[in-house]
């Protein structure tokens, strides 16, 4: 049955408007779908245009849901696509919403990786496999990733950064033992993901002459300390004592004999 579009009119929403047919109101519309429709008075319409319009209605709403969710920060399609599952269950209309932010460049994983990368490499304290970690959460495709790391994160820049950061952690370990700040300092290149092998060109960029230097003088302090501790227990249990609390401190077992025979004989 053909029906007669009688009135046209603004709402207070800026963009949306009221269709009214055969003289009562009949549904909303926007300001896209009117244009795409090319929608007027007098325009003749039937139950499958009104059924269309409806549908292409509530895809124009949930693009501008999306365009809001867009407007501060880049989000890959996953994410958009989980926004949009939390507003409506309709999955064609996601799909076309999606499909339409494509269109425009709106959505684009591989911007959005590229973009994390730089960011990344800025800050200069995460390594390659903290972005692979993170951009495979947001479901980025390992493609991309790995196309963004080769552009943005060489291996070179990852050996630079990765031994900024090793020599900035050595500096705060320098009351303990250089096996023991090295090892620590390794153990954190590895959480800020510096895979094994970045890890050795890392540690060979870095200067641990000084905690060498150091680690007699360290493990003096440290064998007085322990020896003083333990000494109500007699001569051989003092002596275990003490050696186990600098072997857990990462000092080679010729050093703490060295130093003990030191203790034993003063």
């Amino acid at each position: 049955m053909t029906q007669t579009i009688t009135k046209i009119e603004s709402q207070k929403r800026q963009g949306r408007f009221n269709v009214y047919v055969d003289g009562a109101y009949a549904f909303p519309v926007s300001e896209e779908v009117l244009i795409k429709y090319r929608l007027f008075k007098g325009m003749e319409v039937d139950e499958l245009l009104i059924n269309q319009l409806k549908k292409a209605d509530d895809v124009s709403k949930l693009h501008s849901r999306a365009l809001d969710f867009l407007a501060h920060h880049l989000r890959t399609d996953h994410e958009v696509r989980e926004k949009l599952v939390e507003i409506t269950e309709d999955s064609n209309a996601i799909d076309s919403v999606i499909a339409q932010l494509r269109r425009q460049r709106l959505i684009d994983d591989r911007k959005y990786a590229d973009s994390y990368v730089r960011t990344v490499v800025r800050e200069a304290k995460n390594g390659p496999d903290w972005i692979r970690r993170h951009l495979k959460d947001k479901r980025v495709k390992a493609d991309l990733i790995e196309a963004s790391l080769v552009q943005y994160y060489p291996e070179a820049t990852a050996i630079e950064i990765g031994a900024e950061v090793a020599q900035k952690q050595l500096s705060h370990h320098k009351h303990d033992s250089a096996k023991m700040a090295i090892n620590k300092t390794k153990n954190l290149l590895m959480r800020r993901g510096f895979n094994f092998s970045l890890i050795d060109e890392i540690m060979n960029e870095v200067d641990t002459s000084e905690l060498v230097v150091h680690d007699q003088e360290i493990i003096n302090q440290l064998a007085e300390k322990y020896w003083r501790k333990y000494a109500k227990y007699d001569s051989y249990e003092q002596k275990q004592k003490t050696k186990q609390a600098l072997y857990r401190k990462g000092f080679l077992i010729d050093d703490i004999e060295a130093v003990l025979a030191q203790l034993s004989e003063s």
